[in-house]
């Protein structure tokens, strides 16, 4: 009997409407050396006998069962039984391509990797729909090539990837060895997994290709339930300092640490919908996580961004409504004194164009164009289509690239433009040349 050369950990929970596809995504792998561990999180729906309907068609499929305790107590529940040399995550809604597992597993093996990294899509109902998430790979914090030494830990080391552990394999035996888990919570379950993997792993591979389908927008998902539970980010960071501390680690890696725990304070406090849940985040933040973790002994220098530590600080002296007083008053000023414009003089009248960014530069860039008359306007795209729902954007891939003369990225941010065309050559093959960036700020 062959060796499993990966294990595919699966929890379900009442995803009926996915499941099949995911489950076809994982049989349909070009290798072929794998066990497929799907475990039953106590669903209510058809999960299970869909499953079982796969398993008298597949007999790499396993299918465990158990109460419903969430979905870290149900990918512990298969590591416990996995035989194979790698572990690999999929959620149940979700989709890998077919070379997924093999291009993983290679890399993994050249590299001696304990943790091999690779990029993705996300995408809302079909997989047409799908578009580039630049988040997945830091590209600003890998080192170059298609694996890196991390014995030291490397700078950023937490924020090269996200913290989540479908666009991962990890080397089961390294997961062993130092005695990893899924948390038990109900959301937030994996980062602590994923964060302390990217720590203690020695040599960890990358993979610069789209090898996993990311479903958004389904709200069943426990991301689509942030609001029950606003809070529940926060005990990841608590109980990875903890575990840190105790394994006598956590000095080498604590801008690291500092760095990704505050930006990611800020962002879940930001992102909040409701007033309350925004009032106890803010609350938690204020007098809990930024004393444990001594804010106030910080300084600028340890922080990669110096205005997420005078956010950070500004919480601390203030309150809540004070600041989205300020909030709302720079936002007020930037929009007040900013006024953009259209880069004329690189491109001749009467040009075609695509016009990339639905934000305030692409409307600004948009008026003026339909104002002025300057040029053809083709298409006005944004991967972001449904925030824009009054503009007539498309997504990336419903136009067709080549027939304009220039693309024109209509975004403030240099940084940011710079990873827009970096994506479209990429997935496109378009041109440099052909791709308009300016400072639109007159």
């Amino acid at each position: 009997m062959s060796m499993i050369k990966v294990s595919v950990i699966i929890p379900v929970y009442n995803a009926e409407n996915y499941l099949p596809m995911a489950l076809e995504s994982i049989l349909k792998q070009t290798l072929t050396d794998i066990e497929v561990i799907c475990v039953d999180d106590g669903s209510t729906d058809h999960s299970l006998q869909i499953l079982e309907k796969y398993q008298k068609m597949d007999r790499r499929i396993t299918i465990l069962k158990q109460k419903n305790s969430y979905a870290g107590v149900a990918r512990n529940y298969g590591m416990s039984v996995a035989k194979g040399k790698y572990l690999a995550f999929l959620d149940s809604d979700d989709y890998f391509v077919p070379e997924m597992l093999e291009r993983a597993y290679r890399n993994g093996e050249e590299q001696g990797a304990d943790v091999v990294i690779f990029d993705g899509e996300c995408f809302s109902h079909e997989l047409m729909d799908a578009c580039p998430n630049t988040g997945w790979l830091n590209e600003g914090l890998i080192p170059l090539g298609s694996g890196f030494d991390n014995s030291k830990k490397i700078d950023g080391i937490m924020s090269i990837t996200s913290p989540a552990p479908w666009n991962k394999i990890f080397l089961h035996e390294f997961v062993l060895y130092n005695g990893l888990k899924f948390q038990g919570y109900k959301r937030e379950n994996d980062a602590f997994f994923v964060l302390m993997s990217l720590i203690l792993a020695q040599k960890i591979g990358v993979v610069r290709e789209n090898l996993v389908y990311y479903r958004r927008e389904n709200k069943n998902s426990l991301q689509g339930t942030k609001r029950e539970s606003p809070n529940s980010f926060l005990h990841v960071f608590i109980d990875l300092y903890e575990e840190l501390e105790k394994r006598k680690i956590f000095d080498q890696i604590q801008k690291s640490f500092y760095n990704f725990c505050f930006s990611s304070c800020i962002w879940n406090l930001e992102t909040l919908m409701d007033k309350d849940g925004f009032e106890k985040v803010y609350g938690n933040l204020k007098d809990n996580i930024f004393r444990k973790f001594k804010l106030t002994e910080l300084s600028e220098s340890d922080f990669y961004d110096p205005n997420i530590y005078r956010e950070c600080l500004y919480i601390v002296e203030h309150s809540p409504l004070e600041y989205w007083i300020e909030k709302y008053k720079k936002r007020l000023m930037i929009e007040t004194k900013k006024e953009y414009i259209f880069p004329y003089h690189r491109i001749p009248r009467k040009s075609h164009i695509l016009l990339y960014g639905g934000g305030k530069v692409g409307r600004s860039f948009y008026k003026q164009i339909k104002r002025t008359e300057y040029c053809y306007l083709d298409a006005w795209i944004d991967i972001k289509v449904r925030e824009f729902d009054f503009y007539p954007l498309r997504l990336p891939e419903q136009v067709n690239w080549n027939d304009c003369d220039y693309i024109v990225i209509a975004i403030e941010s240099e940084k940011i433009s710079g990873q827009i065309q970096f994506e479209l050559h990429k997935c496109f093959g378009i041109s440099e040349q052909k791709m308009i960036w300016e400072n639109p700020i007159l």
